[in-house]
């Protein structure tokens, strides 16, 4: 009780639920702190995954990470924003491509996100909004399982909780000070500055342009009219002077994003379908948010199963959940909360218009995670603070036991299901433990062909960076897609112009929890080599290469001389290609 003197009587004032609880927490706020980012740390290592995913992205990364370490200004990467590659080749100069390094150095991003987000928010939000939101981020199973790869998305997450960290420093700065030019002007430095964090996260990845929307946007509302200009300037500054030092730099090596290209079509595996028009990315922009909102976000914490169906009902109450928290936030002037809310909007809105609605990834909205835990839970707190209403308040506190029981429950099951190949990973030294037949025979193969080869040999490969890694940094020749020549003879002319001498053709899963090795018989005047693929309608594996190899094999089937058979179930086989 907190007893409060007044010139008539004592009178005893009995202190809310809020008010008790963050009074308590706020007495050990720093060892909050410290607790969240070791348990960060401890469960990024219960879920490390040695190694690198099926989904071969990171694998793209480290590729081009090693290039750039080789030769920094004669490698341009265009795939996507490439501050993240570039920052690989640093500990690949250093270490060669020591794989656990580089995970490593991505559970340092994660955990120190952790750490800065945490001080980012601390004495501006209600402790109990804090603690509980990076409580959920830090033990969330999703989080982790991307916390030791090398995704962008550890990385992006650094990056972003150091973006939080001083925008709310400089907010304060000129919350102090008058809306006018001079001010401005006094602290240009600051404002430039800030250009340069907003362009790395741009420069992180490109979704990042959304910032300077969501810091200009802010501004607006609050009146401050100037203060956009100077963030517009400041950004375009630091961009305008980027974009020169990267031509200076690397010249015409710099191509337009693929990303970007993608973006436009239809269909990103099928550009023959054409260009997207207006009503495609409106249609685009509400699909995704069903995509996400209504399934991937509730997936990763733990409400409901992988891939669960889509829920247009659950997508527009969780965008009532969280327009609450930015209405609230905006009339009770929360200017921290507010802003969190317009830059998840601003990011939210261009990701669900950029991506293509066949992907639905939820790592690219796992990054948001804390946030939108903070908006959502701000929202409800403003809605169950009464005054003197503790019985009220308990059915918050309830609600946010649940959110943490699931999000924890979640991960301590696939965590304590890890440890194991974990153990087997790194102490026992099994780098292919955890990966199912078919990528485990494939990437032997790969390690095999870095091994036995005779220098100077260049294999063709369905996932080359995969192999790239596994191979020790032996180049391999990537096929992606099915070559639209169709005659044998211009097939082999381009291989041979590639100086392509062996080709793996391998199992590799179209759905990774079901075999694709089924026992069936091979189409009739198929050679040998397509043994492997003993599925004669090929549905249940990576088809790419014994389609692209297929008019070859039926002309030619003497040109492929088997080399190395890794695998007795789900194999991998070598073949060298005699032109």
């Amino acid at each position: 009780m907190a007893k409060i003197k007044s010139n008539k009587k004592h009178q005893y004032v009995k202190k809310s639920l809020f008010e008790s609880i963050e009074e308590k927490l706020g007495k050990h706020i720093n060892l909050w702190q410290i607790a969240l980012t070791f348990l960060a740390i401890l469960f990024s290592i219960f879920m490390f995954d040695a190694k690198v995913s099926i989904g071969h992205d990171d694998s793209l990364y480290i590729l081009a990470g090693y290039k750039y370490a080789k030769d920094f200004f004669g490698y341009w990467y265009s795939d996507n924003a490439p501050f993240y590659v570039m920052f690989l080749a640093l500990p690949i100069s250093l270490f060669g491509l020591n794989l656990i390094i580089l995970k490593l150095i991505s559970v340092l991003c994660f955990s120190a996100s952790v750490w800065l987000l945490f001080s980012a928010f601390k004495g501006r939000i209600p402790h109990l909004i804090l603690v509980s939101s990076i409580f959920i981020y830090a033990l969330n199973y999703f989080a982790l399982s991307y916390a030791s790869l090398t995704y962008t998305e550890a990385f992006f997450l650094l990056i972003q909780s150091i973006f939080f960290l001083l925008i709310f420093k400089h907010l304060d700065l000129i919350s102090k000070q008058e809306n006018s030019y001079k001010s401005i002007f006094q602290n240009a430095f600051k404002w430039i500055f800030m250009g340069f964090i907003i362009y790395l996260l741009y420069f992180t990845r490109t979704v990042g342009i959304g910032v300077i929307a969501a810091v200009a946007v802010y501004f607006m509302f609050k009146k401050e009219f100037k203060n956009t200009i100077a963030i517009l300037v400041s950004f375009g500054i630091i961009y305008v002077a980027f974009e020169i030092l990267k031509k200076i730099l690397w010249g015409d090596k710099i191509k337009n994003l693929a990303q970007t290209n993608i973006l436009f079509l239809k269909d990103a595996y099928d550009p023959s379908k054409g260009t997207e028009d207006f009503s495609g990315f409106i249609d685009r922009f509400f699909g995704n948010t069903v995509i996400y909102i209504s399934s991937r976000f509730w997936e990763m914490l733990g409400f409901r199963k992988e891939n669960a169906e889509f829920s247009t009902p659950l997508a527009l109450f969780t965008v009532i959940l969280l327009f609450i928290g930015l209405i609230y936030s905006f009339r009770k002037k929360q200017n921290t909360v507010f802003f969190t809310a317009l830059y998840c909007a601003a990011l939210l809105s261009i990701t669900f218009v950029a991506l293509q609605t066949s992907w639905g990834q939820g790592r690219l909205i796992m990054v948001y995670l804390p946030l939108l835990m903070i908006v959502i839970f701000y929202g409800l707190y403003k809605i169950f603070e009464t005054k003197n209403g503790s019985t009220f308040q308990v059915f918050f506190i309830l609600i946010l036991t649940v959110f943490i029981w699931k999000n924890t429950s979640e991960t301590m099951k696939r965590s304590s299901k890890n440890i194991s190949i974990v153990k087997k990973n790194l102490i026992k030294g099994d780098k292919f433990e955890g990966y199912t037949d078919d990528y485990k025979n494939f990437l032997k193969l790969s390690e095999w062909c870095a091994d036995s080869l005779p220098k100077g040999s260049y294999v063709a490969s369905r996932k080359a960076p995969m192999s790239f890694v596994y191979g020790r940094g032996m180049e391999f020749f990537p096929i992606y897609k099915v070559s639209p020549i169709k005659d044998a003879d211009s097939i082999l002319a381009v291989l041979k112009k590639s100086k392509v001498t062996h080709v793996i053709f391998a199992n590799l899963r179209l759905e990774p929890k079901t075999s694709g090795d089924i026992a069936s018989v091979i189409p009739k005047n198929f050679p040998d080599i397509y043994a492997a693929y003993a599925d004669a309608d090929q549905k249940s594996i990576i088809n790419t290469m014994q389609n692209y190899f297929s008019p070859v094999a039926q002309k030619y089937p003497e040109k492929f001389e088997l080399v190395k058979q890794m695998g007795t179930d789900e194999e991998a086989l070598l073949y060298k290609i005699n032109y």
